[in-house]
């Protein structure tokens, strides 16, 4: 092989990645034929909002084109069934957070079950409760506006991953705006 053809070639970490995401996405596949196979809904109502699946491929893909590994901590609030923060977990460390226990339970079985358990971690609670200004990253797939993620923030400095363009962040800018099939994540950040 010639020394340019191998800067082409993905590297063992790389490779590493796609393999624990392609266990990640087979789970998932299965998760969600076993749901509708018994009359369930990939979509429900929790205590705070209401949770539904995420497109794996299309997550992979905006985590892979922001380098996610650059940040230190990635929350992931109103994490559902755990999909979104499984798949930042190949990227750096991740938690999810979700206040439905069923949800928080199928995450954690999903991060074992993948592999991943060392790297990820769920936490069942109101996000709006902890201390989530210690990550850099956070990402949420809001179905209500939040002003109080944005009060509870005060001056924080990391990026805000929003997905879809529904209900925008208001006391933050957009840095970057993604394009996956129909899906669209921003990144936001606070104006200096």
């Amino acid at each position: 092989m010639s020394p340019n053809r191998s800067l082409l070639q993905p590297g063992a970490a790389t490779h590493a990645r796609n393999r624990d995401f392609a266990k990640i996405s087979r789970y998932y596949r299965s998760f969600y034929r076993d749901m509708r196979q018994n009359a369930v809904l990939p979509y429900r109502l929790t205590a705070l909002g209401a949770w539904a699946t995420s497109r794996a491929p299309h997550v992979y893909a905006f985590f892979r084109t922001l380098d996610l590994g650059r940040n230190r901590l990635f929350i992931d609030l109103g994490s559902g069934d755990g999909i979104v923060a499984c798949i930042a977990a190949l990227f750096t460390r991740a938690v999810g957070i979700e206040v439905d226990l069923d949800l928080c339970g199928a995450a954690r079985k999903a991060a074992r079950i993948a592999g991943i358990s060392t790297r990820v971690e769920f936490i069942c609670a109101d996000y709006l409760d902890l201390r989530i200004s210690r990550a850099d990253c956070l990402y949420i797939y809001p179905d209500k506006p939040i002003a109080r993620l944005e009060r509870l923030l005060g001056g924080w400095r990391g990026s805000l991953l929003v997905n879809g363009p529904h209900l925008p962040p208001e006391e933050f800018a957009a840095v970057r705006r993604l394009r996956c099939g129909r899906e669209t994540l921003t990144v936001y950040r606070r104006p200096l």
